[in-house]
């Protein structure tokens, strides 16, 4: 059986962007908390050469049954055409957190 507790990971160029979109979902009750990587390098092969850009890389914690909702939230929000979305089933470790993580989502539910 899947693990109730998931990671979602995505990218965007903007940072300031990045914040707004955690701070929206965070709002939403969607997540219970985003974090940045900023400016991590990305190298892959575009039109025949090996390109590099930068990015901002998202982490996104929550829950299973929230899942649709960000997938929606990031298609319709993000300025790519198609944004990286990861959705990565996961157990939140140790049982402190464990019991932090239930009590935000159920303060967020």
């Amino acid at each position: 059986m899947a693990s109730e507790e998931i990671l979602v990971f995505t990218t965007i160029s903007d940072r300031d962007m990045a914040e707004e979109h955690i701070s929206e979902m965070l709002e939403q009750g969607i997540i219970i908390s985003g974090t940045i990587f900023p400016e991590v390098e990305l190298v892959y092969l575009w039109e025949g050469k090996i390109t590099v850009d930068t990015e901002n890389k998202i982490l996104l914690k929550t829950t299973a049954d929230k899942y649709d909702a960000i997938e929606t939230y990031i298609q319709k929000r993000h300025p790519y055409i198609a944004p990286e979305i990861i959705r990565m089933d996961v157990s939140f470790g140790s049982p402190a957190y464990k019991a932090f993580v239930a009590d935000k989502i159920k303060k967020n539910s």
